[in-house]
C-alpha cells in the first residue's frame, strides 16, 4: 500500500511524469492523438496538484480559487461559442474546455514550481 501512495505523491507533485508516460504508451497505438489523451488524463491530475503545491509553498488553500476560475473559463469559452454560433455542440465544446484547463493549469504549474524553487534558493542564501 505504501508503494501506491507514494506513487500517487509522485503524480500529484509532478503531474508531467504522467503526462509523459501517457504520452509513451499511447503513441504506438493512437498516434498524434496520444497527446491529446495526455493532456486529458494531466489536466484531471493537475487540478489536484496546483492547489497542494500552493498549500506546501504558503499557508493558503486555494482549491476554491482554482475552482472557481474554471468555472469562470467555462462560462467565458461558453460565451464565445454561442456567439459564434447560436447551436453548440456538446463534446466539441467541453474537449475544447479540458484542453484550455490542461493550457491554463500547466503555466499555472510551472509558476508555482517557479516561484517555490526561487523561494527555496532565496531562503537557502539568507540563512
Amino acid at each position: 500500500m505504501d508503494i501506491l501512495y507514494s506513487l500517487g505523491a509522485a503524480f500529484i507533485f509532478a503531474p508531467f511524469i504522467l503526462f509523459i508516460l501517457t504520452l509513451l504508451i499511447a503513441r504506438k497505438k493512437m498516434g498524434r492523438r496520444s497527446i491529446g489523451l495526455a493532456a486529458d488524463a494531466t489536466t484531471f491530475l493537475l487540478f489536484i496538484s496546483i492547489p497542494v503545491g500552493a498549500a506546501v509553498i504558503w499557508p493558503y488553500n486555494i482549491a476554491a480559487i482554482t475552482y472557481i476560475v474554471a468555472v469562470v473559463i467555462a462560462m467565458f469559452l461558453l460565451t464565445i461559442e454561442w456567439i459564434k454560433s447560436k447551436e453548440i455542440k456538446v463534446v466539441p465544446f467541453i474537449r475544447k474546455t479540458w484542453r484550455t484547463y490542461f493550457l491554463v493549469l500547466s503555466i499555472a504549474y510551472f509558476l508555482l514550481w517557479v516561484t517555490g524553487l526561487a523561494l527555496t534558493i532565496s531562503r537557502f542564501l539568507s540563512s
